[in-house]
């Protein structure tokens, strides 16, 4: 049932809404924005930068960021690099779980993840590797970061709801990524 607010005028010919008419629109916005965070789940803007011009997602960016995004603002997400390539992939292969096995083969054969940073020209190393026995641990701690950076939001989002960990009749664990992602690339400067 959706509430139509009421506009009235008062006694000097001024409109002016009701405060049960406020109360109602604001209860109306939060009740259709819970509904969209549990629909799609919430938005992160992952940004990478060193692209060449031309080329979207090219081996040789870095995953220099993530955040989540609420109510317009910006929420950095604290994650390392190791975290910030495997959330990258992750948000990349949304579709269907995948296991631990089929993550680090997935990471390992794309030359995005492979060339990882290379177009910074720096001598500091940007690749990560993730191994399968690995992605158990760092799905804990990409947990504990977006249960950090929700409260920061003041958003009420279990972690395990966005990235969700579905087993298999075989009882093997495959993760995936709810949410709504988005990419940003910086150019190279």
């Amino acid at each position: 049932m959706s509430h139509v607010s009421s506009w009235r005028l008062n006694g000097v010919g001024r409109g002016m809404f009701s405060t049960d008419d406020l109360v109602l629109e604001k209860l109306d916005l939060l009740l259709t924005e819970a509904a969209l965070l549990q629909a799609s789940g919430p938005h992160f803007r992952i940004v990478h930068r060193f692209r060449k011009a031309g080329i979207l997602c090219g081996s040789g960016e870095e995953i220099a960021c993530v955040h989540l995004m609420h109510r317009s603002r910006e929420h950095v997400v604290p994650l390392s690099l190791t975290l910030r390539v495997l959330f990258d992939y992750l948000a990349k292969h949304p579709r269907w779980p995948q296991n631990a096995s089929q993550i680090a083969a997935g990471i390992a054969a794309d030359p995005f993840y492979r060339k990882h940073g290379a177009n910074a020209g720096s001598q500091a190393k940007l690749t990560r590797s993730v191994s399968r026995s690995g992605v158990k641990e760092l799905i804990k701690r990409i947990r504990r970061a977006l249960d950090l950076v929700c409260r920061e939001a003041s958003l009420c989002l279990n972690p395990e709801d966005v990235l969700c960990a579905e087993k298999t009749v075989m009882n093997e664990v495959g993760y995936r990524l709810k949410a709504n992602c988005q990419w940003i690339h910086v150019d190279l400067a």
